[in-house]
């Protein structure tokens, strides 16, 4: 099932795609929704075959909310359905917000887009901010992904920014085919690489967090997926790349990782996920 949302084009596409995320799948749409901007966006969400409840949830809010449309089929991973949501946006820019994440402020998309008008060849390829991840409130090991300061600027040396964080320019991302949906971890990251091998892109930087990511995603459940992520990554870079760069790359990405790691409690009130709640209880 599919449903469709207003005529005119929006500014900026939200791509969710979800498989059993009856948990936090609510808190992702509300994070949208109460999106304050004077553009037009649109969300789009994909269930490939939930069993949990969360495609009732899915309907219940695109009823409510003319910018969330919904699309119920099989699909053959989360790449293939990250893809299928390509397929449908609209917008000039997108951006991809996992099932268990959720945009940090009722501004965020606001203060992304701030002093960028729509359809204007001035407009950057890319504009990324920081990413938060751990469990909220507890305490323990969270992460704070800010974006390298020399992105864009040191090209192919393994610098990269969190997709959820990363709003795209469509075209481009059509112009590398979307996502590998051969990759089972990666491609996310995958597709960054590519983009600045192929286009060499425009980036704007934004010195504020854009998405909280909860622990538990796909490719960071734990020590042994990082690791078989790795693995990956190094093997489709040496489709590219020599063995040494390669190695020279995920060193560097993995560097990145580890500064981003802090110890405490994860803080939550700099975010409105208490309002989130209240919201969908």
């Amino acid at each position: 099932m599919t449903r469709m949302g207003p005529a005119v084009d929006p500014f900026v596409s939200i791509v969710t795609v979800s498989l059993n995320a009856a948990a936090t799948i609510e808190d992702t749409i509300a994070s949208v929704a109460l999106q304050r901007a004077s553009f037009d966006f649109e969300h789009i969400c994909v269930d490939g075959g939930s069993t949990d409840g969360s495609r009732e949830k899915i309907a219940a809010w695109t009823a409510r909310e003319s910018r969330l449309r919904a699309i119920f089929e099989p699909d053959r991973g989360i790449f293939d359905a990250m893809n299928k949501g390509l397929r449908v946006a609209r917008g000039e820019y997108v951006l991809f917000l996992n099932a268990d994440d959720f945009l940090v402020s009722q501004y965020t998309l606001a203060t992304s887009m701030h002093g960028l008008t729509p359809g204007s060849s001035q407009n950057p390829d890319l504009v990324v901010g920081d990413v938060s991840m751990g469990n909220l409130g507890c305490y323990g090991i969270w992460r704070h992904r800010r974006v390298p300061k020399l992105l864009g600027r040191l090209r192919g040396f393994g610098l990269f920014p969190v997709h959820p964080g990363q709003f795209t320019k469509r075209r481009m991302l059509e112009g590398i085919g979307g996502f590998n949906p051969h990759l089972k971890l990666s491609s996310d990251v995958i597709q960054y690489y590519d983009l600045e091998r192929k286009f060499q892109p425009s980036i704007r930087l934004i010195r504020a967090d854009v998405t909280f990511m909860r622990i538990g995603g796909a490719s960071n459940t734990g020590l042994r997926v990082m690791y078989f992520a790795t693995c990956e990554f190094y093997t489709h870079l040496l489709s590219t790349y020599s063995h040494a760069r390669a190695a020279g790359i995920v060193i560097v990405k993995t560097l990145q990782s580890l500064m981003e790691l802090r110890y405490g409690r994860c803080p939550h009130d700099r975010w409105f996920a208490p309002a989130l709640q209240r919201l969908t209880t």
